[in-house]
């Protein structure tokens, strides 16, 4: 199951993959690609990652796609993650932006696509500020914040979620959770638009950009 792993904050696949974390900020500066397997809904998927440096355009057809090794199963891939960093919401217009050429370049009516908000452990109420000896992220940002979640499930239609990489919380639930869109998706329609999905669920496959 091919799925497209977006530019993200520090959020490496090692992570998931391999269950490990520097502590030390490395921009991924190639295209790297892991082969893990997850166990959900009582089945064994066979997962490709592919995690890509920050690209200055999604590829708008397939000529752009194949001249340029980072762009390479994108038009084609099963699904999307588009990370952006919890504590610093700017990081979120690139994701907005992305997300906006994907859609213009390709039929994403029967493609999931999940947005994460990582480095949540840097998120620290403002009440606990005070006892916390991580830097505090004021609560103005609390309505930024709200304002994406409802702009990514109420209008894009798209899943959300939060974790840290760091800490490993919820790392594995946000590969279980695309998987559960695909698996829903392809439940509810069955018509021939789902075809290439359907085949990858089949052979129990799945590639996340």
């Amino acid at each position: 199951m091919p799925l497209p792993f977006g530019p993200g904050p520090n959020f490496a696949p090692q992570q998931f993959v391999w269950n490990e974390f520097c502590e030390e900020y490395i921009p991924t500066d190639r295209k790297h690609t892991y082969y893990p397997s997850v166990i959900t809904n009582e089945r064994l998927y066979e997962i490709k990652i592919s995690d890509l440096p920050v690209i200055p355009y999604f590829p708008v057809n397939s000529y752009y796609e194949w001249t340029n090794y980072r762009y390479y199963g994108l038009r084609s891939a099963t699904a999307y993650i588009l990370v952006f960093d919890l504590s610093n919401i700017d990081t979120f217009q690139y994701v907005r932006t992305l997300r906006e050429q994907i859609c213009e370049s390709r039929n994403m009516q029967n493609v999931p696509l999940l947005v994460v908000g990582n480095k949540q452990d840097l998120i620290v109420p403002e009440e606990g500020a005070t006892n916390s000896s991580k830097p505090a992220i004021q609560s103005g940002v609390d309505d930024k914040r709200r304002d994406i979640v409802n702009l990514v499930r109420k209008h894009w239609k798209s899943g959300y979620i939060e974790c840290s990489a760091k800490y490993n919380w919820k790392v594995v639930a946000v590969f279980k959770e695309l998987i559960n869109m695909i698996d829903n998706l392809s439940s509810r329609d069955q018509s021939p638009m789902l075809d290439n999905i359907q085949d990858a669920l089949d052979r129990n496959k799945c590639v996340v950009i």
